[in-house]
């Protein structure tokens, strides 16, 4: 393993952005995506959980929803041990073929969730992270609060494969499930500006 030995950079907030970020606490934003996600599973069958392909999607709702779920996995892991390894993931689970498998695994990583605070995003942590096929790793300092930003947005990504896949198969989604937040953020801005006709 090849390790990049050097100290993580300090975080830098002002007094204003930790306590907005204090008041919002980002890890409820990751159950949030848990209970959307949730959502999904109840409105789709069995059948449709494990077809696949999915139109020109490659894999199952099962696929995308353990490999989502693997990396909430490894987030609250590593906010106990301090060290987070998404590569470990658990293929060929339940989870991948059973819906009630995959929300009962989502509601034990809400119960983990459930403890994480704004206070220990400045945390430090180690990520592995494998290179090359030959199994190459290196391992480099992070922050919660950094890796809970990819989690976030890696989730963001696998929502958008799976709402086009539930597009196709007739199983309704959330509201904007799969947007981005600055997206959302552009389109409600948008809404609020008046067209040149209506000037």
């Amino acid at each position: 393993m090849l390790e990049v030995a050097t100290t993580p950079t300090p975080v830098h907030e002002n007094r204003g952005d930790a306590e907005d970020a204090a008041s919002l606490n980002p890890f409820a934003l990751l159950a949030a995506s848990l209970r959307q996600l949730a959502e999904v599973l109840v409105a789709a069958t069995d059948e449709q959980y494990v077809r696949q392909p999915v139109g020109v999607i490659p894999g199952s709702l099962g696929g995308h929803v353990r490999h989502c779920l693997d990396h909430f996995a490894a987030l609250c892991a590593g906010a106990t041990s301090g060290l987070i390894d998404y590569d470990r993931r658990q293929r060929g689970t339940a989870i991948e073929t059973s819906r009630s498998a995959a929300l009962h695994a989502i509601r034990g990583l809400q119960d983990r969730l459930a403890p994480l605070d704004a206070s220990m995003m400045t945390r430090g942590v180690r990520v592995v992270s494998m290179l090359t096929v030959e199994g190459t790793s290196i391992e480099v300092p992070s922050s919660l609060g950094r890796e809970l930003a990819f989690v976030l947005s890696h989730t963001v990504h696998h929502n958008a494969l799976v709402s086009a896949m539930c597009s196709t198969l007739g199983i309704p989604v959330p509201e904007r499930f799969g947007f981005a937040p600055s997206t959302i953020a552009h389109l409600d801005r948008s809404a609020c500006v008046p067209s040149p006709s209506s000037r």
